[in-house]
Formats: structure tokens, sequence, C-alpha cells
């Protein structure tokens, strides 16, 4: 049957066509007869085709459908008949839900996720209340009701309209988005409609309700017209990234320890756990530090604890002292530090941010928070594993956005009622996992953050996850196929119920990366116009070196990369060569076919979702660059997330699934197509945070053996083309490639620095950033292996100051001597156009 529904797609689009190419003059104007007969004809094959005109099976709720520890799927409508009450938690329906005559309906999703493939359509009901992350792809209609008619989030998606019409009770809008309109109209209760946090796409209008709306919780982000109640010159409308709630004016502020009390959050089922008064370090100020946590509950997928936890630490508005240190007191600021790897526990908030840290000393209020699990939590459960949460539908949600959004909005709250005052601005700095969740409040959240730095980001981890699995099996092939054999592949058990992981490091010794490393640099490092260990022209240096045909020179000698006959302390084998050609292509079908990792095509406007190899920099090879992770013994790549694989990227999850047994040419089907983890991060699309007037900063390590920087730079293009090109995209973004760093920092490498305070003067003072001044004490013959066999360049300083240039212009020295080096102002940042034939973009 599949066959004959597509055969009959073909003949039918064949039809369209040669109907379109019929000269116009000949066709007699359709009658209605005509037209009847064209929509009957169309319907029947539609119907045949398996499309919307067939049957379904409608569904009546008088009590709870849902609530397994499964998503339960509704097909059809769902009804709730006069006078009956209906409970939908953790469902998918997919057609419409109509309320009926006295009937109430919940939806509550704060344990797991709700969708309505349709609308929801309530007509003289009781009351209709949306709890949670539900979707509704929809509208949401409440006409004529007695009840409280409402949703509250956070989580709550409405793709139509929400209409909230001649009701007797109280309509209420709290922490969602709408893709629509917002009308609410002709109501009147003895309580106040109210519409709070509330994300539109169309316009807002109020009219006719008694009483008039309120916005109690805090203002709205309405991209069409506000109008009549709801009036933007009445605070429905956000005019900065404070989001202070209604009622709360300028004042004095409260008492720490008084915050423990603190109620009427902007987030529901928030409670705070501790508030206390902190005295000053030798490092820290005087603090109020507030721990808090957003939605405790019992997954009934896993029976694990789970729950949005967070930390906000607020300097002491007077300032503070301890022995000779004078610190200020806070600076009208909010800095969000992101998270790491998985998250699973809160970090410290006193603001990790360069060589500004802590940035709390410098009077920021700081913010923190676990991705929405404990690990301490999971280790109690389930498969006892720090992975759990990924088969937990809420667990993942938690941790790609919706954590991050919690804690942003709960710690403005804390700050406006500890200060008397919301922040005036509000900056997220964060690397690796904190560098994409800056991505994720660029593209989803615009309206939260007037500055973001997103280091070295994990933007889409499925296609990482690809490169790693590729790597590793050039590596393993390496080992399997040495001449002379090396030693049996031997296996470190992995934690229950995960693979083992392979101890494969001999396949690439360090002597034998140091013969790489060699021949890298002599081939490459000179092309920026001086030999000082660093390869600054990356792309000529892609365009010339082929390690397949690449010399060096050591003992006034010179040798040939790799063998020309038998594997000797000389060169590599032709294995190893080839794997390192591969890893730096990238992952291919053995017919020679890049690979696509499904879940980066799932956000609309997306980046190029190719899975991309790892650039030939001057860390390449060294022990912090590639064979971190590719080249060396496990934890490596295992450890720094290829674990999440068979959890978080296959479909269905099997947590027993080797991740190296993968192969691109077969089980591309297994892969997940679509994961919030990697659609909340891979959106070319952030036209509302650029609208808004606000800024971001991208960085990131050119030998980082995690996210290749090729996709960094392939995103910031392909982004940079939505808006204008290159040089209008710096009117907002910059991005800093940074060469040698190993991921967020390490290497031979200028890995100090503060792109926080650039940032701050760009937001606030107009002062786009150009090169920013960065340091680093790596610049030693331990870093790189064996240098140049013959030795590093000769009195080259270990410790180096350099600028950070912004893409696409790189450093250039233009001292004379090595001992120079260690100075910024000996450097320059040039556009590489001027550079021979290499001067392209990094593409």
């Amino acid at each position: 049957m599949g066959n004959i529904k597509k055969a009959s797609c073909l003949r039918l689009g064949r039809l369209r066509s040669d109907a379109d190419t019929i000269d116009s003059r000949h066709v007699p104007a359709r009658t209605d007869a005509m037209k009847t007969f064209v929509l009957a004809l169309t319907l029947a094959a539609v119907a045949f085709l398996g499309g919307a005109a067939t049957g379904r099976a409608d569904t009546n709720c008088t009590g709870t459908l849902g609530g397994a520890a499964t998503v339960t799927t509704l097909n059809g409508n769902v009804a709730v008949p006069n006078n009956a009450s209906c409970t939908l938690t953790f469902v998918n329906v997919t057609g419409n839900v109509k309320v009926s005559q006295g009937a109430s309906l919940v939806v509550g999703a704060y344990n797991e996720p709700s969708t309505i493939g349709g609308n929801i359509e309530a007509d003289h009901c009781n009351s209709v209340l949306l709890e949670g992350n539900v979707t509704v792809n929809g509208n949401l209609e409440v006409h004529q009701c007695t009840g409280l008619s409402s949703f509250q989030g956070p989580g709550i998606k409405i793709g139509g309209d929400f209409e909230c019409h001649n009701n007797s009770g109280p309509c209420k809008a709290w922490l969602g988005a709408v893709d629509g309109d917002v009308q609410i109209d002709n109501n009147s209760s003895k309580t106040a409609s109210d519409i709070s946090l509330v994300t539109i796409g169309g316009n807002l209008e109020c009219k006719h309700n008694t009483p008039a709306p309120t916005h109690n919780a805090g203002p709205d982000w309405v991209t069409g017209k506000l109008q009549d109640q709801c009036g933007s010159d009445i605070g429905f409308a956000a005019t900065g990234t404070s989001i202070v709630p209604a009622g709360t004016a300028p004042g004095a502020g409260m008492a720490c320890a008084n915050l423990k009390s603190l109620t009427n959050f902007p987030v529901p089922n928030t409670m705070i756990l501790s508030a206390t008064d902190t005295p000053a370090t030798a490092t820290l100020p005087e603090r109020c530090i507030v721990n808090g946590i957003v939605n405790a509950h019992v997954s009934p997928v896993d029976a694990c604890n789970y729950a949005d936890m967070f930390q906000v630490q607020m300097p002491v508005p007077g300032g503070s002292s301890f022995g000779g240190m004078t610190y200020p007191g806070w600076n009208g600021r909010l800095m969000f530090q992101g998270g790491g790897g998985t998250e699973g526990s809160v970090p410290t908030a006193t603001g990790s941010a360069g060589t500004l840290s802590p940035a709390i000393a410098h009077g920021y209020a700081v913010v923190t928070q676990d991705g929405g699990h404990e690990n301490s939590q999971l280790a109690l459960c389930g498969t006892k594993n720090n992975n759990e949460f990924h088969l937990d539908p809420m667990g993942n949600i938690d941790q790609a956005y919706q954590s991050i959004q919690v804690a942003t909005l709960n710690a403005k709250y804390l700050i406006a009622a500890y200060y008397g005052q919301g922040p005036n601005y509000s900056y997220w700095v964060g690397c690796s996992t904190g560098g994409r969740q800056g991505m994720v409040m660029s593209q989803n959240f615009p309206q939260y953050f007037d500055g973001i730095v997103a280091g070295d980001p994990v933007y889409d981890l499925q296609a990482i996850q690809l490169g790693a699995i590729w790597g590793l099996q050039q590596v393993i092939n390496v080992y399997t196929t040495a001449t002379p054999p090396l030693p049996p592949l031997t296996y470190v058990p992995g934690p229950s119920p995960e693979s083992a992981q392979p101890l494969s490091g001999a396949a690439f010794p360090k002597s034998d990366q140091a013969l790489f490393e060699t021949a890298l640099l002599q081939a490459c490092d000179g092309l920026d116009g001086f030999v000082d260990g660093v390869i600054d022209n990356l792309p000529a240096c892609q365009a010339i070196f082929d390690p397949a045909t690449a010399t060096y020179v050591s003992g006034g000698k010179t040798f040939s990369l790799q063998c020309s006959g038998a594997k000797d302390a000389t060169c590599l084998s032709s294995p190893q060569i080839q794997a390192i050609k591969r890893i730096n292509q990238g992952p291919r079908t053995t017919g020679g076919d890049p690979v696509f990792a499904p879940a980066g095509a799932e956000a609309k406007d997306h980046v190029d979702n190719t899975v991309l190899g790892y650039a030939y920099d001057g860390g390449y090879m060294t022990t912090v660059g590639i064979p971190a992770r590719q080249f060396g013994s496990p934890p490596g790549f295992f450890a720094a997330g290829l674990t999440e694989f068979p959890y978080a990227f296959i479909s269905p999850a099997n947590p027993s699934y080797d991740p190296l047994s993968f192969n691109l040419n077969f089980d591309t089907g297994l892969l997940s197509r679509s994961t919030p983890l990697v659609s909340y991060s891979t959106s070319l699309d952030i036209s509302k945070f650029v609208n808004y007037g606000h800024k971001i900063i991208w960085y990131h390590g050119l030998s980082d053996p995690g996210p290749p920087v090729l996709a960094t730079i392939n995103y910031y293009n392909e982004m940079a083309k939505q808006h204008g090109g290159l040089q209008a995209a710096q009117n907002f973004s910059r991005l800093y490639p940074i060469p040698n760093m190993d991921h967020c920092s390490g290497g031979a490498s200028t890995d100090q620095f503060d792109f926080l305070t650039p940032l701050v003067q760009w937001v606030e003072n107009g002062a786009a950033p150009g090169p920013v001044v960065a340091s680093g004490v790596n610049f030693t013959s331990t870093v790189y292996q064996v240098g140049f066999i013959a030795g590093p360049p000769t009195n080259a300083p270990t410790t180096r100051s350099r600028p950070l240039c912004p893409y696409p212009q790189e450093a250039r020295y233009i001292g004379t001597t090595t001992a120079g080096l260690s100075d910024a102002a000996n450097y320059e940042c040039i556009n590489p156009v001027s550079d021979d034939d290499h001067g392209k973009d990094h593409d």
C-alpha cells in the first residue's frame, strides 16, 4: 500500500505539471460544477492517500487519560462531555480537544510534556487549565465559560491564537508563547484577567473586560500591536531585560534572610531553600547567597527525583572589605554563569568569566543552575547513571533549555526584591555547554539578555558525537592493522549498563604524535610570516598541508612523514596517515558521501547539519589537541560525552548500545530525528535578538577536540548571510577564533582573556570590540611534546601576550625577534584577503 500511495502522489504531481504547460487561452473558465467535481476528486484522492479526510476514532474523557510511564497517544479528537471533568497528562492528542457545556479540562504537564495536535475549543464550559509543558499546535479558544480559563507555564506553546471571550470567569496567560494573536475580550469576573511573561507573535488585544486585565507576574513581549486595556503605556510591554513583576517599585529592598519567605515568583512551583548573609573573604565580597528549587517532582518514566535547582549570589549593596581588599557594591548587572558537560549539580555562583573571575568581586550578581537534574539523585534510581535524565522527556527539556529559562526569571525577581530594583543589564557568559546555552538564549529567549558570550559551543551534540565515533573508529582501525602487530586491544568496563571503552592509545604513541606535529608546524607555522609555534593562517595551512606527502627536517636531514616501507621511528604508517586525513575530512560513507546529523535539521532556518572534521591547527596533535580525545586512551571522548550517544541520539534509546558499533553506511536510521538538545541551538534566526539591540560574542579554540571549530565558523557565516553578510553582522556580533587552544582553555595558546568587559562596553556605551588582548603561559616544549624535534623557536618566551582578532581577521606578528612574542603590541589584526591566494573566509 505504501508503494501505491507514493506512485499515486507522483502521478498527481505529473498531471499538475503537464496541465501547467497548457496555453491558458485554450482552457475554458471553470464553472461551479467543474469546481465541485475537482473538489470531490481531490477529497477522494486525499482519503485514498491516507490524508486528513480519513476517519478517526474519537475519545470521550470523563476522568484521567494518560499518566503512564510512556506517552499515551490518542488518535483523533478528544471530547469532554457536558458537566464532565477531564485531566490529560503525558498525552499526544492527534486531533482537537472540545470542552462542552459545564465541563472542565486540565492538561497537566509539569511532570512530562503533552501535545495537542489541533485546537482546544471550549464553549459554555466550567474551566480550562493548561499547566507546564503543553504544546497546542492550533488555537486555544475559550468562550462563555464560568470558571478560570488559563494557561501557566513554563513551556506553554500555542501555535495559533489564544481567544478568551465573553466569560464570567477570569482569563490568565502566564509564562508561555503564542505564535498568533491573544484576544482577551468581554470578560467579567471578581478577579481580573492577567497576561504576564507571554511572548506573542501577533497582537495583544484586551477590550471591555471588567475588571481590566493585569500583568502581575511581569511584562509581555509582543511583535504586533498592544491594544486598549493591554496598551504598552500601562506596562504590558517589556522595555528592557529587567523583567520585574508589576508592583515591584524601587525601594530599599529586603534583608537577605527575608528572601527565604518570598512568594509570587514569576515561575510557578518555585521555592527558596535558603537565603544566607555570607561574610567577605580574601577573594569574595560579602554577599547574599540564595538557593532555590523549581518544579520538584518524581518522574513517571523512571521514578527519579527531578527539579530545576539554582543559586543566586548578590554582593551587598554598599560594598564590603576583607583585610586589605575592598569590594564594590552591586553594579546593577546580572551575569548568568553557563553550565558544563551534562551538568547535574549547581555550580557556585561567583561568576566564572575568564580573567574577570570571580565576577561577583567586580559587583555582578550571579546565577547558576543544574540543568534540571542532580547526579546524586540519578545515582539512586533507574540505570544509576548520570545519563539517566536523557531517558526522561522532561529531563531532556530541562537540560536543553527550561532550567536556564526559569533560573533567569527567578534570579531577576530575587535581585529586584533584594536591591529594590531589577538589573539594569543582564549578561550571559559560558563555554561548551554554557556556549550552547548562550545560543539557546539568543534564538529562543532573545528578550532575557542584553549581551551573550558563547565559547566553544556544543550546539549540535548529535553531529559532534557522530564525528567522535568516526574518529575513534579510524584510530581502532590503525590499532588492529598495525604492522608489526600491537598487543591485543583491551577494554575498560563502562558504568552499567554502558558498553566497555577501548584502550586504543597505542595506535598513536606520543613519539608518533610528535612526528606529525613537527611536520605540521614546519609546513604551516611560517605561513603567517614568523615561526613561533602558532599557526595563525589556518586557511593557508589547509590548502597546502597533506600528511601523505609532507616532509620534515631533523638533524639537517629531510624525512617523509609517511613511511615508504616498514614503519620505523622516523615516519607514520599508511594506516596512521589515512586515519589522520579521515578525521580531518570528517565522516564519510564508503561511497565518499558526507554524513548528516538529522536532528540538526529540525530547527526552523537551521544551520547546515553536515558532520564536520577537524582542521589542522597548531595544536592539532599536541597533548591537549585531538589526541586528548581521539588518539589517546579513555576516558577521552567517552568521558567527554560519547556515553550520551545511546541515551540521547538514537531512537529508541538503548543505554547498552555500543557507540563504536555504529555503521555510517547502514545505521543512520537509528538516529534520533528530533531532540531539544539540538533544535533549540541550531537555528540561524536570531533576528529578534538583533532587533532588540542585543550583542553576542562567540569564541572557539582552533585545536578544540570536541566541537570542531569549523562548525562554529560555518554557523557564524551562515548566520551572517541571514543578516546582510559579514560586515552587517559585525553590528551585533563578533567571532574570535583562538589558535592552538583546546576546549575552552589549555594548550600552547593565549587562553586567558576577558570577553565580558568588552561586551559590556559594546552594549552600554556602543564601543564595538576589536582585538582583545589575551595571554598564555603554556608555550613550552612539554605542551608542544618534542616541538620541532630540533627544538622550539630559539629563545621563544613561554609566557606570551597576543591579540585575539575578530573573524575573519587574523593575527600577524610585526616584531623582529622571538623575544617580542610576549608583547601584544607587536601584533596586528589583518584581513586575510591580502594574503596571496589564501584570502578566503574559513569555509
